[in-house]
């Protein structure tokens, strides 16, 4: 995934409107820009966080690849740029606190990348329309957006496009040799579709075990502090509510064998013997790093243990 910054102070009424993103790809004497060529590198679920008179207003997502398309009826009247460009169809996702980025420009600063950054180094914005987002600068706009807003990422993932295409494979995947009902059927597709948006957003947060370090993705597995069965659902999807963990890890935490203290140092169950506890790679040592809306959800679970 992907993440921009889009300046639309002259557009931005007209594309919220139509849901959409437009560049042009030259100016009438032919030059073209890379902040309007990088429209191309925007692909379907990719993100992109708009700065409308100087705020964050909304978090847009990806519908579908760009693409060519002629400048849309609705900036005709705008008369800014040539006829031909590049088009992104995006949904629109407003925030009922809007975030002033010069409030955080110090942070922002230093997170965003040299080349192709949205802000020039005295923090304004630099010109043009649109910019590239580093991971850890996205991460931070997220932090933001939860705090004032209380919108976890998981639950931007969760709207964009790909939900049919996660619906289609996992009714494909249930076995057609079990009968269940329509309400059945509906309740492990919800389930199913939460869990792939629950590991998508860990997954762009860390990118191994938080015990061990196993980095292939193949078999990590979304853990959730607090089990998704007692959770509402905004936790569900909170990822301060989740570790990204090998099979082994996973499933001692979820049986309850191991725990975490508010430091983050390995509590192990007396009744784990120490050969398990040797196959399963798991010692007093361990530890672990928590911010503090994890440990929130973690003494949750530690007073289950």
């Amino acid at each position: 995934m992907n993440y921009f910054l889009v300046f639309q102070n002259k557009s931005y009424i007209e594309e919220q409107k139509g849901e959409y993103l437009w560049a042009p790809q030259k100016n009438e004497t032919g030059q073209t820009f890379h902040h309007w060529t990088d429209m191309k590198m925007i692909k379907k679920e990719d993100i992109i966080f708009n700065s409308y008179n100087g705020k964050l207003v909304s978090v847009l997502i990806a519908k579908e690849n760009c693409k060519e398309h002629e400048r849309p009826t609705g900036l005709d009247q705008l008369d800014l740029w040539e006829k031909d460009g590049w088009l992104v169809n995006a949904k629109y996702i407003n925030l009922e606190e809007p975030i002033t980025y010069k409030d955080y420009m110090d942070d922002i600063l230093k997170l965003q990348d040299e080349k192709y950054a949205p802000f020039n180094k005295s923090g304004r914005g630099n010109t043009g329309y649109l910019f590239r987002v580093s991971e850890e600068l996205a991460n931070f706009f997220f932090e933001i957006i939860e705090r004032s807003n209380g919108i976890s990422r998981g639950e931007f993932l969760i709207e964009n496009t790909l939900q049919e295409e996660i619906i289609k494979q996992i009714e494909n995947d249930l076995d057609s040799t079990i009968t269940l009902d329509k309400t059945e059927k509906e309740t492990i597709i919800k389930s199913r579709i939460g869990q792939s948006a629950f590991k998508k957003a860990l997954l762009a947060i860390e990118k191994k075990c938080r015990i061990c370090g196993v980095t292939n993705e193949r078999f990590l597995v979304a853990s959730h502090i607090k089990p998704w069965s007692e959770s509402n659902n905004q936790e569900r999807l909170d990822v301060n509510n989740g570790l990204l963990l090998c099979p082994n890890h996973d499933a001692l935490f979820d049986k309850r064998y191991i725990s975490f203290d508010k430091t983050g140092k390995v509590l192990i169950k007396e009744s784990l013997d120490v050969t398990t506890k040797v196959l399963l790679n798991i010692n007093e040592t361990m530890r672990i790093k928590m911010n503090e809306r994890q440990q929130n959800y973690m003494k949750w679970h530690r007073e289950k243990f």
